[in-house]
């Protein structure tokens, strides 16, 4: 039988990113956050951080072989799997991939949307209703996309 251990996750409700929380200020009013998808570190409104406690089932321990070179021992770093892609850098083909039922046409709708707004950027994940082709409910729910 496995082990659930429970984990604190947080997200920066703005734009849906999930964040580490670093510290607290001004009696707890303000958190200095920082993204996990690209290391930006900013201050957040207690407001605009939303906490949920994920149970996950804890891994088991398992001792990675080290390879031996010249009496040093050398292990390799694992790369994480990105499963949230930032909607303004994603190529239309990568939204292809990731939305599902969005093709390469409805992408491209979604890229011409973005050059079209200030700063040619996405600032709100409600921005993207604006293409109706999509059921942006469900994609939003899932958490696949977020706009940093």
């Amino acid at each position: 039988m496995m082990a659930t251990t429970k984990v604190q996750e947080f997200t920066y409700t703005p734009n849906g990113v999930k964040v580490a929380l670093i510290s607290i200020h001004d009696d707890g009013e303000y958190m200095m956050v920082k993204s996990l998808t690209t290391g930006k570190v900013f201050f957040a409104h207690k407001n605009q951080i939303e906490e949920t406690i994920v149970e996950q089932e804890a891994a088991p321990q398992v001792k990675k072989p080290t390879k031996q070179r010249r009496g040093r021992h050398i292990v390799k770093p694992e790369v994480p799997v990105i499963q949230r892609i930032n909607i303004n850098s994603a190529t239309p083909e990568l939204l292809t991939q990731i939305l599902k039922g969005v093709g390469i046409k409805t992408a491209t709708d979604i890229k011409e949307l973005q050059q079209s707004l200030p700063g040619e950027r996405f600032t709100k994940l409600d921005q993207l209703k604006a293409i109706s082709k999509v059921d942006w409910d469900s994609v939003l729910e899932a958490g696949t996309v977020y706009v940093e």
